[in-house]
């Protein structure tokens, strides 16, 4: 196991302020900042998603309409920011394996469910999660023994890269792999790049999408690999992460410069909510920056794209939204 903290030499302390709209929802999924807008999977019944005005603190809008019509969504949803410029909301379907994308701006001008633009056709079951890097190139993970699978369109163009210390896994189904890993995908604000990220330990890559429309790895920050035990039967996929297991990335998300990593190294213990006050910050070069001292702990992070503040949740019992100001 490798500790990351040695690689830092800066620290900056950071305070926070309490949203009040943080009252208007019931439970926050996931978090996502566009500008000074916030958008908050909510557990309601009839919407997925509030949209916040964090400068106003105030909750202007709600969409994604539960259900199996035209642009409805079904609550298993995952949201990213989606295209070249990240100027969309794309929406992968997990249930259905179809993606949608949303115009913000249109969300905000329409008094009714605003429309989406669908995206022809499925991607079947390579993959358990789906973002748009540009034009029709999607990324996805997993895909078998490969990590990271290219889509054109849903048809499948390359796959690269492999599980972190794969080689302390042999004979270990991939299936088995993927779910003990759990890799999500964050796409960059404004470049084809995204991070891939394991949600039960502490592992990223940072990808670029080139001109030539090649995937390519461009660095590796490999910490330590999921403490699981997986099923030894034939066609029964399951891996069952052990008390003892240390997450490391309890939360992470991006701006246009920097990557933010809400840490932990202790033993899981299975303690909920997973939480932490202390936040690793790489550039997109893989490069240690600072760490940032929260005087709040959370479990959910949200970058605002210039890095102007950090948005963070924690429910303890109730929704809070912390706003953290870096500039």
């Amino acid at each position: 196991m490798k500790d990351p903290l040695i690689d830092f030499m800066d620290k900056e302390n950071l305070s926070s302020i309490r949203l009040n709209s943080s009252d208007s929802l019931f439970r926050a999924g996931s978090l996502l900042v566009f500008d000074s807008m916030l958008i908050a999977k909510d557990d309601e019944l009839e919407y997925l998603f509030k949209i916040i005005d964090i400068k106003q603190d105030l909750i202007i809008k709600q969409f994604g309409k539960i259900g199996e019509g035209p642009c409805e969504l079904e609550p298993s949803s995952i949201i990213s920011k989606s295209g070249v410029d990240g100027n969309m909301i794309g929406i992968f379907e997990m249930k259905t394996r179809e993606f949608q994308e949303f115009s913000l701006q249109t969300i905000l001008k329409f008094d009714s469910d605003s429309p989406c633009i669908q995206f022809k056709g499925d991607f079947g079951f390579e993959s358990r999660v789906i973002t748009k890097l540009k034009g029709d190139h999607f990324i996805g993970t997993p895909n078998g023994e490969n990590l990271y699978t290219l889509f054109l369109g849903n048809k499948v163009v390359q796959s690269i890269g492999e599980f972190p210390f794969h080689n302390q896994f042999k004979g270990v189904d991939p299936r088995n792999l993927d779910l003990a890993y759990q890799y999500k995908l964050i796409k960059h604000p404004k470049k084809a790049l995204a991070l891939g990220t394991s949600i039960f330990s502490f592992n990223m890559d940072i990808l670029e999408l080139k001109n030539d429309n090649q995937l390519t790895i461009k660095k590796n920050l490999h910490f330590w690999p999921p403490e699981f035990e997986s099923s030894t039967e034939p066609d029964k996929f399951y891996a069952s992460i052990i008390k003892e297991n240390k997450f490391g990335n309890v939360s992470t998300d991006v701006s246009e410069s920097f990557i933010y990593v809400l840490y932990s190294d202790q033993a899981w213990e299975y303690q909920f909510p997973l939480k932490s006050n202390r936040v690793l910050v790489y550039d997109w070069e893989g490069k240690p920056i600072k760490i940032l001292e929260l005087d709040q702990e959370v479990s959910m992070i949200a970058a605002h794209e210039k890095d102007e503040f950090l948005i963070g949740y924690i429910d303890d019992g109730k929704a809070n939204l912390y706003q953290f100001q870096m500039n």
